[in-house]
This record gives C-alpha cells, structure tokens and sequence, in this order.
C-alpha cells in the first residue's frame, strides 16, 4: 500500500497541476428551408458538451440532456444547480434547505448507493469541481447532464451517479462587448404552518389543567376558580402569577388583553430582500480572446438576522501563440458569507419557534424567558426564538478560487496534443458566539460559548489529452487516449470553550475563557491517477459506434484492490438519412441508439479500508499511561462500488418543430460498500465490507414543440421520468438495516425500495366499544381516545410485530413542463414541475403534535379537533390529549409527496431598437418574474415536501421562499 501511495504522489508531482476545457463551439438551429432543401432538423447539428469533448448533437450515442439556458436567466437563482430543477427528464433536484445559498440535491437516474454518495460529478470547463459554487448563473453558456454508464464511464470511478457539465462564456473577436444585469426583488414565505392559536392553545391547556385538577383530590371541579385553586395550594398571594401551580390552575388572564397573545411565525419570519448585480466584457482579437466578468448576489433570509452574499470574479483569456500553439488560463476567485443562527433541523430555531407558546407576559412579549425576562409560567423553559435570532453570531467566511490553465499543440493535421491542470482552493472559517442569553440567573459572559473552525480544502488536477480526427470518404474516426492525476487535502482546526469576562467583547481570545469544550485538529488526504482512451467511428454519418476504457487508481481501497477498470460501448442508427427516408420532408430526425457501461464509486470517506489510531489509555506499572489504541480494522479487499447501466434510446424529429426523445434504461449496482456487524471476539463491532446491490430501472421522456411559429409564437417542453427502486441483495444473510430517524423510521430490505418507510399504521382512534371489544387489537393499557392500529400479523395485539413497510421517498414520476410565448417585443414564460407518489416523513409534526407531550409547549393545529369523548370524537384521527402512544414511530406523520408547482411565471419586454440607440445601449429588456408561485400538496406537517433528506425525512428544513422580482439587462 505504502508503495502505491508512494508511486501516486510520485506522478502528481511530476505532473503540471494545469487544467482546462478546449473552446466549444455552439451551433444554433433554423428552421430555413431554403438553406436545407430537404428540411432536416438543425438542431442535430448543435454541438453538445460531452466527457472531455464535444460532438454534434446528430452524432450522440449516448444519454445527454442539456438545459436551455433561457430557462433560467430572468429566475432569482443563486447557484447553477438550481437551473437544473424540471428541465431534464431522469434529473431530480430537491431543496433540502430553503436557507439562503444552500446547494440543491441532485439525483440523475434514482440512488444507487446505500452508503456512498448518490450526487452526481460536477464538471466546469472541463475541470472536476466539488460543486458549482464558483459560477455565476449568468456566466453560462451551457448545461448537459450524462445521464448513461456509457457517456460517464469515461470519467470512470466517478460517473455512476451522472454528470453535470458547465461551460461559461467565452472570449470573441471584436471591440469590447459590455453587458450589465441586475434583479432586485422580496422574498415572503411561501406557506404557514397550521399550529394552534392562542385561543386554541388555551382551551387545549385548559383542557389537560382541568383533568388533572379534578383527578387531585374528591371534590374537586373544573368549574373551580383560580382562587379556589389557589386556596387548596395555600397560596397568600393570588395575583403573583409566578407562585401558581401550573399543572392544576389555569391562568385567569386567558383570552383577555392583560397577557400578549403572540403568532410566534409572523415574528419568526419576515419579508426579505434578494438582489443580483452582474456586469461583464467579452472581446479580443484573432490572437487573443476574452471574457470577464462581476457579479454581487445577496439574499436575506426570511428568518431573522439570518442571510447569503456572494461576490464573484471570472477572467477566461484564451491565446493563438501561433498557428500550431494555443494556451489560455481561467481565474475565477469568490467570497462568500452567509450568516445567522442554525433555523432548520431537530431542536434548533424553526422547532423551539414552533413550539413555544402563543401566550406571554405583557412585560416581555416577543422576548419571553430572555435576558431579564421571566419564562411564562405555563410554558415550557425555552427561550425566545427571537431574542436568539438577533444576538447569535454563526458566521461562515468562505474564500474559493477555481483556477485552470491549458496549452495544446497540432502534431499533425487531426492530431492535437493538450497538457492541461487546475486547483481548486478553498478557505472557510466559521465563527459562533452564544452570550448568556439568561441574566436572572447568571451575569453576562458567565456560560457564554465561542466557537472557531478553520477549514482547509486543497485539489489540484493535472491531464494530458492525445485527440486524433480523421475523415476519409464515408468513414469518420475520432479518437482520444488520456492520463490524469489528482491529489485531495483537506485540513480542520476546531476550538470551543466556554464563559468568557462579557457578551460585548467577541474576538474569541480562547485564552480568557473559562474552560475549554473542544480542541481538535483532523487532515485527510487521497489520491487518484487515470489512464483512459475512447474511440468513436462513423460510417455515412448513419451509423455511429464507440468503445471507451478507463483505469483509475484510488487510495482509498485496500492494497489488493487499488486499481479498477470501467469500460462502455454503444452504438447509434440515424434512420433518416437512409435512403428510403431521406426525402421524407416530414421526418427531421429519427435515431435509435443503444449504450452499456460500467461505472465505479469510491465517495466514502478516506481511510475506510485501513485501520486507524485513536487515543487510549493503557495499564502501566500499576497506572493509566497515554497511548494510541487500534480504533479501525483493515480491509485489504475494500473495492470500488461498480454500476453497470443499460440504455435504449429513441428519437424522433418532426417537421422541425416536433423533437421528442425515449429513454429506457436499467442500472444495478453491485459491491456496496457498507459498515458490517462482525463478531465482538475481533476485538471491534463493524468493518467496512462489499457486499449488496441495488437495482434502478426507468422510462424518460423529452418533448419539445414549436406550436405557433407567426408573429405570435408558441414553443413548449416537457419532460417526465419514471424510476423504479428495488435492493437486490444484502450480504449472505441478506440481514434488513434499519434507518432513518433514531434508525427507527425507514428499512433497507431485500426485493423492497431503498429507506422504504417501516411503521406503525395508525388507523384512527379507539372508541369505548373498541376498548370492550376483545377482537380490536390494542396496545397495552391502553383506553379509548388512544390511537387505533392495524394489527397488521393478525395475532390480536398490538406490538413491533405490527410495524411494515409502507411506501418509500421514491416517486412513482417527477415531470416538468414549460411554455413560451411571445408577441412583437413582449415575451412570457410559465414553468410548472411536480411529481407523482412517494412519501415524506414529517419529523417536525411528530415533534410538535404527540400524544401525551403536555401543555407546556404548542401543538399542531389538528389537535383543536382532537377526540374528547365517545360523543365528540373530533376529526377521528387525532386522539386524545393526554394519551400514551406519542413515543410510537406511526403513519399519523407520513405523506403523500405528491405536489404540483407552478415555479416561475416571468414577462419580459424588448424596447425598440430606436429607442436604445438614442441611450446609446443595446438589447435593453426588462422583465418580472415570480418564483415558486404556487404549490398544490398533501404535506401539512412541514412547510415543503421537497424539503427532505434522502431517507424521506424532515425536521423542519428552511422553507423556501416566495419571490416577487423586477430585473434590466443591457449591453453597451
């Protein structure tokens, strides 16, 4: 192993850390017939972004979408991969997070991973970037997404899971061309959550007081008065709301103006700026062409004192040294900064708001239990979200500059030589601050906590291309072998401590600290090197086939399986240019094509095959001395995950203005790479092994149409996909692994979807007769008013016997559907994307709307309508208030994920070209744009059902925002 580390350092550091994509060309369609007399489509000709290179649309074996990049340049989008959502049929994108600048989810084609990373590989200009963090949205020129093993495989150990290709604008020849964009609009929350009122909180409270005051002692009544209450507690003083039993006596002042009656999301969240500037030059001369640009994007967020900016710079030169050399260099250095307290997820900001009650003392409102002020007796002890909010520092400064050179040679006419690198270099450090957010009971500083992490993260690539092109007669041949190198190093240092001498001085001198929570330091390090060659052929342009091979060497396996191989080949038949269709002037396009491949995975962390150190203690002459411990242990045969994909596709074009394209594909992964249990006498519990795999197979279909082609016109596009889930095997005993929430809510099982959901099925609540009645299967103790469930085994009780699979996060179909129009200078675009099944586990529901949780915080909505007796059994699914069944994972916070969005609805108008020359400008247009307008779902226990994590569950993400936007855009 040494010795292969050894020999991979060894050519990364004789290799140039240089990198870029060669220019790309782009073809534009027509839909003349007087420069086609036989009226073939153009668009064929397109030129497409393929793995290292680019090929005419016409000639493409193998599975590519590209995005229209009008789609998305009059959207309020703050990153690249947000262009992606609805436009590609096989590309699912979610927002796991409404937090401003949070990156998408991107699956292509389903998860075929347990433990892997499902995201797909990201490419800009031909360099592998993390992400896309570093583009400007209005910096591109186009988007393709390889959906098949056989256009991926030439990225081998990471295309399994697809590929994102981004190529920006580049220089042209000519004086300076200026351009100048810029949006600014307000950000509202899409949607509320239905939880209780004050009035509805109340009668709840007073509800649950009342049973437990009646069951303290005979006698007692619900009727009784505070004073009575106050009476049988011996308590002199009966307006010192502070001395009141809360758990027998409600509070008099309810439902009067002498307690604040506060809707905790209305202060929560509130409307928020977005704005983006964007100015940018493209020209140059035969020799030397340039593009450079500026751009300034800054969101607030909706909640509170949280938000994102970002500032970007681009310079692409591109240089004809001679007329055999060229070279060019690619800069493009941002900084970033997003701000505020932690919003989403379990026990954080959105949750505790959600919770607290919407009842206060006058004297502290939004800011009860904060500072000087008293918690609400009849609440629980958190904190004001609010005053949190303002007076929480968790600041993230990130630096990252993607940089690229490349310089290419002609050898030959048709052979080119092409020696190109890049570094991505990131700088992030995040610093937080909580002060003493309670002064009752401590002075300022006293349990204040600093924290300051500093990451590190360094990739440098280098490659050398061989391409060869040949045309001789009716035979094409395009060839390309490769070498590629890359090294990962990624530093951390993080610091906390706690009780500093005030709140006001936060430099975050750890040394004047009271004491130190954490101080740690961690650097990983991997490596990869690549030999790859690929061969394409062609023969009257009808029929096409190719063949491509990649060797990769990843120091993340064990030392007998350091080197995997990926291969792929496929084939296409364009069926209108044989002879008895060529005239058919109806018929523009018509291909059928087939494609295998092979891809691998190694995206699981570094060191998982190795065994690793940790600190100890040992036993040493009758003391504990310090030591390292063996904390891992080794396997020499970890391997690659390997993804073979099978894809038929179809397509077909028709009189220039049908364009629709079939996919069918099926895709299993095999050696999943999965933590084991092993046997304790190993001295360990678990050891990364391969074992499992999972299956994908689906139908994709890409339509556009130009219906309307007058002085109104009318374009559509759509796009449906359908992806089917199946596990296939789990080791030799084929053992299910448990999941999800407290690995309790989803199951990974044999012949089953991935993270299928595994609960109880809640099927309303118990009636008395149910209680009575033996053949009801019940849990134990319980009494009417508890949840009903379905005695799925039939053995007349209630236990884990009973919990099944019951859906899983896959949808059944996810689509998009766009429609243009246009008249004279005015234009219209209306997008609409949704999906059909699957299902979302709303965690934040359940934390907020249990059986049994008390009164001390708030509750769903749907608990006004809660059973509270035989006779008013409510809405017959929410039981009641004091039951014993909250602690049960069940159906009650599963839905249906169905939802369809209309996404962004934007006008747009042209001013006359007599108007702008008088400005002295050029293409001046104006525009709104409205962003997630609507949406039509089933999910009342979250604020989005995208807002999810793979395994289909939601603790309350960042919902996402409503956007009302005006832009200008202008050249000069």
């Amino acid at each position: 192993m040494k010795k292969s580390i050894i020999t991979l350092g060894i050519l990364l550091s004789t290799t140039s850390v240089i990198f870029a994509q060669e220019k790309q060309t782009t073809g534009k369609a027509t839909d003349s017939t007087k420069s086609n007399p036989n009226n073939k489509a153009k668009d064929i000709e397109e030129v497409v972004v393929i793995a290292y290179g680019t090929q005419k649309k016409g000639e493409v074996t193998g599975s590519v979408g590209k995005v229209n990049t009008a789609s998305f340049k009059d959207r309020p989008i703050a990153r690249v991969d947000q262009a992606l959502t609805g436009q590609i049929a096989g590309v699912k994108t979610r927002a796991t997070s409404g937090k401003p600048g949070e990156p998408l989810e991107i699956r292509v084609r389903g998860s075929a991973s347990i433990s892997a990373s499902n995201s797909p590989l990201y490419v800009v200009d031909g360099m592998v970037v993390d992400d896309m963090a570093n583009v400007s949205p209005d910096d591109v020129q186009s988007i393709e997404v390889l959906k098949d093993a056989a256009s991926t495989a030439m990225y081998g150990s990471r295309g399994s899971n697809g590929i994102v290709i981004v190529t920006t604008k580049k220089g042209v020849s000519g004086k300076p061309a200026f351009s100048f964009s810029q949006y600014y609009g307000v950000q509202t929350i899409e949607k509320k959550l239905d939880i209780m009122n004050s009035a509805e909180w109340i009668d709840y409270a007073t509800e649950s007081i009342n049973k437990r005051w009646v069951a303290l002692a005979p006698g007692n009544s619900a009727s009784d008065s505070y004073a009575v209450r106050a009476n049988y507690f011996n308590l002199a003083n009966t307006t010192d709301y502070n001395l009141a039993n809360v758990n027998f006596m409600v509070d008099p002042r309810w439902g009067t103006n002498q307690v604040a009656n506060i809707d905790w999301q209305d202060a929560f969240y509130r409307p928020a700026a977005i704005q983006n500037y964007q100015l940018s030059v493209r020209g140059g001369s035969q020799n030397v062409k340039y593009a450079i640009s500026a751009a300034y994007f800054d969101q607030e967020g909706m909640a509170l004192n949280t938000g994102f900016n970002r500032f970007n710079l681009s310079a692409v030169i591109d240089v004809n040294i001679s007329d055999k050399w060229k070279a060019g260099i690619t800069l493009r250095p941002s900084y970033s900064q997003s701000y505020g307290a932690t919003v989403d997820g379990k026990d954080n900001e959105a949750h505790k708001m959600l919770s607290m009650v919407p009842v206060a003392e006058l004297s502290a409102g939004l800011y009860t239990n904060f500072w000087k002020n008293d918690r609400y007796r009849w609440a629980s002890s958190s904190q004001s979200p609010i005053g949190v909010l303002e007076n929480t520092t968790n600041d993230t400064n990130e630096f990252r500059l993607l940089s690229s050179m490349y310089m290419s040679y002609d050898i030959l006419p048709g052979l080119n030589f092409k020696i190109s690198g890049g570094a991505t270099n990131n700088f992030n450090i995040n610093t937080g601050y909580i002060p003493t957010f309670n002064l009752i009971t401590n002075i300022p500083g006293q349990v204040s906590i600093a924290s300051r992490r500093t990451i590190n993260y360094n990739r440098y690539l280098g490659e050398a291309l061989l391409n060869y092109k040949k045309t001789f007669g009716s035979h094409s041949i395009a060839a390309l072998a490769g070498y590629s190198a890359e090294n990962y190093r990624t530093t951390s240092q993080y610091n906390r401590n706690k009780g500093f001498a005030n709140d006001d001085l936060k430099t975050f001198n750890f040394t004047q600290s009271a004491s130190v929570l954490n101080s740690e330091y961690t650097a990983s390090e991997r490596m990869l090197i690549s030999l790859f060659g690929r061969v394409n052929y062609d023969y009257q342009k009808k029929y096409m086939v190719f063949a491509s091979i990649r060797r990769d060497g990843s120091s993340r396996f064990g030392w007998n399986n350091l080197y995997g191989t990926f291969a792929a080949f496929g084939g296409a038949w364009k069926m209108d240019e044989e002879e008895f269709l060529k005239d058919k002037t109806w018929l523009s396009n018509l291909k059928l094509r087939y494609s295998w491949g092979e891809n691998g995975n190694d995206n699981i962390g570094d060191y998982r095959a190795f065994g690793t150190l940790a600190g100890g203690n040992y036993s040493f002459g009758g003391g504990l001395s310090n030591g390292l411990i063996s904390n891992t242990i080794p396997n020499p045969n970890l391997t690659w995950e390997k993804t073979q994909s099978s894809d038929f596709g179809f397509e077909l074009g028709l009189f220039n203005r049908i364009d629709f394209t079939a996919d069918y594909y099926i895709k299993k992964t095999n050696d999943l790479l999965l933590q084991q249990p092993i046997p304790y006498a190993t001295g360990y519990n678990i050891m990364w092994k391969n074992v499992g795999s999972v299956q994908n197979k689906g139908l994709e279909f890409d339509l556009s149409t130009k219906n309307l082609t007058g002085a109104f016109k009318w374009n559509t596009s759509a796009n449906i996909a359908f992806n089917n889930n199946k596990v296939l095997q789990l080791g030799s005993d084929n053992a299910p692994i448990y999941t999800g929430f407290s690995s309790s809510t989803n199951i990974i099982k044999v012949g089953e979807e991935l993270n299928s959901f595994y609960l109880y099925e809640a099927i309303g609540v118990l009636s008395t007769a149910d209680i009575n009645n033996t053949g009801v299967a019940k849990t134990n103790g319980a009494i009417a008013g508890d949840v009903k469930y379905k005695d799925f085994n039939g053995d007349g009780k209630i236990d884990e016997n009973d919990r099944h699979i019951i859906g899983s996060p896959t949808p059944d179909y996810y689509w998009g559907f766009t429609n243009t129009f246009s008249y004279k200078n005015f234009d219209l675009s209306v997008f609409f994307q949704g999906q059909k099944g699957g299902y979302s586990y709303a965690l934040l529901g359940r934390a907020i709307d249990r059986t049994g949780m008390g009164t001390a915080t708030n509750v769903m909505g749907n608990w006004a309508n809660r059973w509270r007796s035989d006779a008013d059994p409510g809405d017959g699914k929410t039981p009641r208030l004091d039951g014993t069944t909250g602690s049960l994972l069940d159906t009650r916070w599963l839905y249906d994920a169905t939802y369809i969005q209309l996404k962004n609805v934007t006008l747009g108008y042209n001013f006359e070209e007599e108007l702008v020359k008088k400005l002295k400008i050029s293409n001046l247009r104006v525009y709104v744009s409205l962003e997630n307008v609507w949406r039509k779902d089933h999910y009342y226990g979250g604020y989005n059902p995208e807002s999810v994590q793979s395994d289909g569950t939601d603790y309350g993400a960042y919902p996402n925002a409503k956007v009302y936007m005006m832009g200008l855009n202008f050249n000069f």
